[in-house]
């Protein structure tokens, strides 16, 4: 499976949607210091544990995590010294009853060698499709750094609606939810941004999570009266 052009236009407007929200959240937040190296443990999918639960996302074993050696499979045919730099999955017109249902999830990879991204698709039923960016790049993208990936997607997605997501989507049912997983610059911690996001309202949610740890920031929000 290939991704068409109409594809990489859609996922490009994804990818500047979000970019845009954290550009606006960082103005409220503080520099992430650098995550040392550890040793590995298995990815959690406990919340951060002073959340209080009152909402959670529907189950599923189908997650970014588990979906990821589908796609570095994929990415290491294409190069072998590929890395990864984002993850990003979305819900469309979602609620809060659907929101965490599986989707198809998006890996972006980067060769050093050959100063090129790799876009990596994989459907919910393990179908995998991927198509090669156009130009190189100028300049190397932060990379996220894989052993300090221990927050999976259903814990990023329960810390979001915990932190302000459920009353989001009860007022704004139909809204997108975008879970991106990404580091900000050149050594900092890998962490989750999570956005919900009502087009028609001009309203949205930011919120993220330290991939690592858990440690959980409503970053901005926005609610028209």
């Amino acid at each position: 499976m290939k991704l068409r052009r109409r594809d990489l236009l859609w996922l490009g407007t994804i990818w500047g949607l979000v970019a845009v929200l954290i550009a606006i959240a960082l103005l409220a937040l503080r520099d992430i210091a650098r995550q040392p190296v550890g040793a590995v443990a298995a990815p959690t999918r406990a919340p951060t544990p002073t959340l209080e639960l009152i909402y959670t996302p529907v189950p599923s074993d189908i997650t970014a995590r588990t979906l990821y050696p589908l796609a570095l499979e994929k990415a290491m045919g294409w190069r072998e010294d590929v890395q990864l730099v984002s993850v990003r999955g979305s819900w469309e017109q979602t609620a809060i009853n659907l929101v965490g249902r599986p989707i198809e999830w998006v890996y972006r990879f980067y060769s050093p060698s050959s100063r090129l991204l790799y876009f990596v698709t994989v459907t919910p039923d393990g179908q995998v499709g991927g198509t090669q960016h156009l130009r190189p790049v100028s300049q190397a993208p932060p990379i996220l750094p894989v052993d300090a990936w221990q927050v999976d997607s259903p814990a990023a997605l329960t810390n979001w609606l915990n932190s302000g997501g459920g009353q989001f989507l009860g007022s704004h049912p139909g809204s997108q939810v975008v879970a991106q997983l990404s580091v900000r610059s050149v050594g900092a911690a890998p962490q989750w941004t999570v956005v919900g996001y009502d087009r028609a309202a001009e309203a949205y949610l930011v919120v993220s999570v330290q991939a690592a740890t858990g440690e959980t920031a409503t970053v901005s929000r926005e609610e028209k009266p």
